[in-house]
């Protein structure tokens, strides 16, 4: 069973009560200064991973962590649902905005058709379907 995932600069703790969260991030500074390493409170982020962790702020050693139900790690939304709907409309809006952009200089020119729908599936798509092989499945 995985209890943190560690990436370069970005840790994400597993953990099902805030108590134990705080412990484990007490633990993580105390390990992370023996490197001469420190956390920066303020840009860390706690996902209760279920609505029933009602506090807004928890406190570890000399800082405070925000409680919040959505975050970005790793250029994916995480969220306490555990589902992807959240993340599928956060790409959705991404791709928007893209079009957006190319709507101002490509799609109102005088460029072929072809060439069009090239820019599009090679800007936008990607977009849109970036990280789509990490999106939960569910029947509606």
């Amino acid at each position: 069973m995985f209890t943190d995932l560690d990436l370069v600069d970005d840790v994400a703790l597993l953990v099902e009560m805030l108590e134990v969260l705080v412990l484990a991030m007490t633990i993580m500074q105390e390990e992370a200064a023996a490197f001469g390493l420190q956390i920066n409170w303020s840009k860390t982020k706690n996902n209760p991973g279920s609505p029933s962790m009602p506090c807004s702020i928890a406190h570890v050693a000399d800082g405070h962590v925000e409680v919040v139900n959505a975050f970005v790690y790793l250029v994916s939304m995480i969220d306490f649902s555990g589902g992807s709907r959240g993340e599928v409309l956060r790409r959705i809006g991404i791709a928007r905005s893209c079009m957006n952009l190319l709507e101002k200089g490509i799609w109102k020119s005088s460029i072929r058709l072809d060439t069009k729908i090239y820019f599009y599936q090679t800007y936008i798509v990607p977009v849109l379907l970036y990280i789509c092989e990490t999106w939960s499945t569910s029947k509606l």
